[in-house]
């Protein structure tokens, strides 16, 4: 069954995310399923946007090109605290933030207020936009957050950040590409990094949320997936990890404890009642095993009510959000 659109809400779509205009040429059931899941994204995320609080105590600098070819996609903005410019010293800790949606959706507006509510805490934010597939593969979109990350290193000293004090954080895909992106950085023998064009970063810390972290699945050429695993990972499996699943060392990639081995400290968060909560608890249990450092908050709502997919980043007035990220200073501060 075909997707329908209206005119007014795909303009008012665009404001965070492709809609349709990169899916031209696509097979029928791989245009609709990426169509069916921006719509369904936005229909839930204009419910949220309106609720942009005010921000005159975070300085942003926006639209800022990583890669300067003209696409939006290869955009950042950066979330600095006022206080911070005020003073002129370069000594804040700094959050790259990758956003979420299925690999398939959005740009870094999404995760506007969650950038703020990091920045409000003494770090600066760095958050980027990446090619969303069909623009970009699982691979393409690890050396857009890799050109990202360097870009930043490059001009870190135009900014009043410590370029020694760099972490990752992402919400759903984009926890996912964050902790590849950590693995590629910590085990040179994951992937060719000069081959393909890898330069090399300096992370020291990373936080995690509803991520996606299991590629095992696709890893043979007939995977078995799980029962939980949405129809879009279903569809795009092939296509959208193939070309990663080549290049990589699959003995790195059927496990989470061989993934994770040397990673750097890592902070957690999921929920009850969130979809894929396994992703972080099989996580979790890998870096326990591998004795790498970390936090877990895995959040039980109250009775009656619900927390769910990425609350921190979605909601993060809530009272839940507010704990999860002032545990996230607290432990970012220990750690780095």
């Amino acid at each position: 069954m075909s997707v329908e659109i209206s005119a007014e809400n795909r303009q008012e779509y665009q404001a965070w995310t492709p809609v349709e205009e990169d899916l031209e040429g696509l097979p029928k059931n791989i245009h609709d399923v990426i169509l069916q899941m921006r719509v369904d994204c936005s229909t839930t995320d204009r419910n949220r946007m309106p609720y942009y609080g005010a921000d005159d105590d975070i300085d942003k600098f926006t639209n800022i090109p990583y890669i300067d070819d003209g696409t939006r996609a290869h955009q950042l903005d950066i979330y600095i605290p006022h206080d911070a410019i005020m003073l002129a010293v370069h000594n804040l800790p700094v959050y790259i933030d990758v956003h979420g949606g299925g690999f398939v959706y959005g740009y870094k507006e999404l995760n506007r207020n969650f950038c703020i509510a990091l920045a409000r805490r003494g770090f600066a934010v760095i958050s980027i936009s990446y090619r969303v597939y069909p623009q970009a593969d699982f691979l393409g979109q690890l050396q857009d957050v890799n050109a990202a990350i360097g870009w930043l290193q490059n001009h870190a000293d135009e900014y009043p950040i410590d370029p020694n004090r760099m972490g990752i954080t992402g919400d759903s895909a984009g926890g996912c590409l964050s902790l590849y992106t950590l693995a590629i950085q910590s085990d040179p023998e994951l992937l060719d990094q000069e081959k393909l064009g890898f330069k090399q970063t300096n992370l020291r810390f990373g936080a995690l949320v509803s991520g996606k972290f299991n590629l095992s699945e696709y890893v043979d050429d007939t995977p078995i997936i799980d029962g939980n695993e949405p129809d879009l990972l279903r569809i795009l499996a092939k296509p959208l990890f193939g070309r990663f699943i080549d290049a990589a060392e699959c003995s790195k990639i059927y496990s989470l404890r061989n993934l994770t081995g040397k990673l750097p400290p890592l902070f957690l968060t999921t929920s009850s009642d969130d979809f894929i909560q396994y992703e972080s608890l099989a996580l979790a249990d890998a870096l326990a095993r591998n004795h790498v450092d970390f936090e877990l908050h895995d959040i039980r709502p109250a009775k009656g009510e619900a927390l769910g997919h990425i609350f921190p980043v979605g909601l993060p007035w809530l009272e839940e959000s507010e704990y999860v990220l002032d545990r996230l200073k607290t432990f970012t501060y220990e750690v780095m």
